[in-house]
């Protein structure tokens, strides 16, 4: 049991009492003992009981480098010593420079500005809102009547628009009432082909 955990026991009560987990059946989850984590290092989960588990998917393959990396953690307390946020709404940091600086110098040329975003699921929602602002302020607005082009099985994210774009009936099809229209065409995905055909006969674009 790790010291510093008051009482292992009550915080999986209060998990059960309080938390809703995201991608959950809840009904099923507190039913079983609750997985609690308490710490991390390297590869490895560690819960309020001490027990070590490989975090096999990268916390939702977000931290590729492992828990705890030193100079990761070195540069995290250094930044915090200096200043842990400011916007960038009319102003700007030392970090955001830097970094965009760096970003553009590894792009295709073209690509020369960089939009801040802090998830994944609210980069679509500002690629979408981007490329609509796009016709709308280049005088083509009419092309937001065929909606947006979106592949079927895909996932993007949990958010309105995200949702919207996304082509898993049981993640989205709920929702259906509150989303944008889309027009849905097959995913290139040769190995199952939604039309029935083979490679390299089919011919199809996709498959090349």
């Amino acid at each position: 049991m790790e010291p510093w955990i008051p009482d292992p026991d009550r915080l999986e009560e209060w998990d059960k009492r309080y938390v809703w987990h995201p991608f959950t059946q809840m009904a099923d989850y507190t039913g079983e003992p609750a997985l609690v984590i308490a710490r991390a290092e390297g590869i490895y989960l560690v819960d309020t009981r001490g027990r070590r588990y490989i975090d096999g998917v990268s916390s939702l393959w977000v931290n590729l480098h492992g828990h705890g990396h030193p100079a990761m953690t070195r540069a995290i307390r250094e930044q915090l010593d200096r200043v842990a946020h400011s916007t960038l709404l009319g102003l700007s940091n030392v970090p955001a420079v830097e970094l965009a600086e760096r970003l553009v110098g590894i792009t295709p040329p073209g690509l020369d500005k960089v939009f801040y975003s802090d998830n994944g699921s609210t980069a679509v929602e500002i690629a979408l809102k981007m490329a609509f602002q796009f016709f709308r302020q280049g005088g083509r607005a009419s092309r937001r009547k065929a909606g947006f082009l979106a592949l079927r099985n895909a996932y993007h994210g949990d958010t309105l628009g995200a949702v919207s774009v996304g082509g898993i009936p049981l993640f989205h099809e709920i929702f259906r009432p509150l989303l944008f229209p889309c027009r849905f065409v097959p995913s290139p995905y040769c190995y199952r082909c939604p039309l029935d055909l083979a490679h390299p006969a089919c011919g199809l674009a996709c498959a090349d």
